[in-house]
């Protein structure tokens, strides 16, 4: 099958959806207001997406490989995060030294065992974020080069976007991309912060939230993701009801804004029906 699961259709109609839209406002709107409104509109569908982004990296949504590089070149432009910035950083880097504070790429503690405020780790870990992908990739070479070959080529792109038009590619692409990558950042200071622990089941807080799982795929389900991340985003929900008995009750956490709301708006439906 083209795709690993059917379900991801739906993730992959989106991603080029969007990509559609851009490229639309981008090359045909009669002024420069249009792709302001769409660029700030936009934020929330690619915030999405820069979940999906992350569960595409764990487990490729394509079973052939040109396939999932095109996809990684378009979530790039709409995230910031290149195709492979993700395995690096993330899976090969924090998914490995999250329990150690000294090692993980996304440390929430300084080196002198201080908490970090939560501007302070989105500034951080964001503007090191492609520096410290790059250096892990110096033990896995091949994944490295595929990174490079993946940031010379949306840079490429962006050039050759700037050439056409400047303007709209800094509106519609560059500074979506730059305030994406910090606030995907910012997100997961959420899932770990001030939890030092060396059990797997108590150094990540959850969200149950039906509203918040069901836009980001599964994200709330935080430590069954890091237990095995190489489930795939849709098998995280019966996973977390094998293992919920392990994590301690005080690691479960509200969604926030607007699915908060959504929660509260559906249970005042359904209790007036």
């Amino acid at each position: 099958m083209f795709v690993r699961k059917r379900i991801d259709y739906f993730l992959i109609t989106s991603i080029f959806l969007v990509l559609a839209i851009d490229l639309a406002v981008f090359l045909f709107s009669p002024s420069i207001l249009i792709p302001i409104v769409w660029a700030v509109l936009s934020l929330g569908i690619k915030g999405l997406i820069c979940s999906w982004n992350h569960h595409h990296q764990h487990c490729k949504f394509f079973t052939l490989s040109w396939a999932n590089r095109l996809l990684e070149v378009i979530m790039g432009l709409q995230t910031g995060i290149v195709g492979e910035a993700w395995v690096l950083h993330h899976t090969l880097g924090h998914h490995i030294n999250y329990l150690d504070q000294s090692k993980d790429e996304s440390a929430w503690k300084t080196n002198s065992g201080r908490l970090m405020p939560q501007m302070e780790y989105t500034f951080k870990v964001g503007i090191m974020a492609y520096p410290r992908a790059l250096i892990v990739g110096k033990r896995y070479p091949k994944s490295r080069n595929k990174l490079i070959q993946n940031i010379l080529l949306t840079t490429l792109i962006l050039g050759l976007l700037s050439w056409i038009d400047w303007s709209r590619t800094l509106i519609i692409f560059i500074i979506p991309m730059i305030i994406l990558l910090f606030l995907t950042v910012n997100e997961t200071y959420h899932h770990h912060s001030g939890l030092d622990q060396e059990d797997a089941y108590a150094a990540t807080y959850n969200i149950t939230d039906r509203w918040y799982n069901f836009f980001t795929c599964n994200l709330g389900y935080h430590t069954a993701h890091h237990v095995q991340c190489g489930r795939h985003w849709s098998d995280l929900p019966q996973f977390h009801e094998d293992i919920k008995e392990k994590i301690p009750s005080h690691l479960y956490r509200e969604p926030g804004f607007p699915f908060t709301l959504m929660t509260k708006v559906e249970k005042a439906f359904s209790q007036q029906h």
